[in-house]
Formats: structure tokens, C-alpha cells, sequence
């Protein structure tokens, strides 16, 4: 997983990488704060008050239940739906954004429907699976492939 921006219109891109198969790339854009939410995630970074994913886990927690994963459900029009699925099979609407931020925060898993994966990832050609050595030249080839992506290159039509 990864967050970049659009290089022409500064827009923060998440990357997900599929875990198995073809290791397809699935590109999710979202707003700067939910970037910002899951970039904190990533790099553990403590604050001195919850931020609102945070919140919400320990409201859950409160209330004695546990989200179990997220999972990306569908992707209508170019919006990524996706779910969090909650102990006693209970599934709570959500934004992937706020999802995957929540999800890296709980240490819970993520999936993606293959009918999401069929419809909106591309090719994995700029990272290698996790373990794999990478060099400078496939580090750099990765922010390439972020600086020149845009939605319109991932539109389905």
C-alpha cells in the first residue's frame, strides 16, 4: 500500500496492491485529510488526541465489539464502496479512505472483491511483492508511474 499525489492536479492516490495473483495495483483517490489519516497509520506516527478513524475503533471497542476486516465491496461510477465487517456478521457502510485508515490503526485485514479488482486494477509493472529486493531504479520507476497516472487512465469504459 502506498499514497501518492497526481502530479498535475496534486490529488493524493492510494495504491493498493492485490496480496496474491497477478499483484494488480487497485488506485483509489481520495481527499488530502484521509491521506494525511492513513499516511499517519503507516508510519505510526502518535498524536496527543484521536483522530476521527481512531475515534471511531475506540468507540466500537467501547461498546465491546471488534471489527474483524474491511473489504472493498464494488466500485459505481468511479466510487469505490466499501464495508467494515464488525463481529456477529454486523457490516457498516463505509468510505474506503476512512476504512483502510481504521483498518492499518486496528491491524485488521483488507480485501477487495474480485469484481472490484476485475473492474478498476491495473497491472502491477512498478512494485514487486513484499520480500522482493527493490532497487533505486524500481523505487524511482514507482514515482513515475504516480507522477503520470490519473483517474481517466483507470476509467473501466
Amino acid at each position: 500500500m502506498a499514497v501518492g499525489v497526481e502530479a498535475g492536479a496534486r490529488r493524493p492516490v492510494l495504491l493498493l496492491q492485490e496480496a496474491s495473483g497477478n499483484h494488480r495495483l487497485l488506485p483509489v483517490w481520495i481527499g488530502i485529510a484521509e491521506a494525511n489519516a492513513i499516511t499517519v497509520e503507516q508510519q505510526r506516527v502518535s498524536l496527543p488526541r484521536p483522530m476521527t478513524h481512531q475515534l471511531i475503533g475506540d468507540v466500537i471497542d467501547a461498546f465491546g465489539r471488534h471489527v474483524e476486516q474491511v473489504r472493498i465491496t464494488e466500485v459505481r461510477d468511479n466510487i469505490f464502496y466499501a464495508e467494515l465487517i464488525l463481529d456477529r456478521d454486523t457490516r457498516v457502510s463505509a468510505r474506503v479512505s476512512d476504512a483502510i485508515a481504521l483498518a492499518l490503526h486496528l491491524g485488521i485485514p483488507i480485501h477487495a472483491e474480485d469484481t472490484v479488482l476485475d473492474a478498476a486494477a491495473v497491472a502491477n509493472t512498478a512494485i514487486r511483492t513484499e520480500g522482493d529486493d527493490r532497487t533505486p531504479d524500481d523505487v524511482e520507476e514507482f514515482r513515475r508511474f504516480l507522477d503520470t497516472t490519473s483517474p481517466e487512465d483507470f476509467d473501466p469504459d
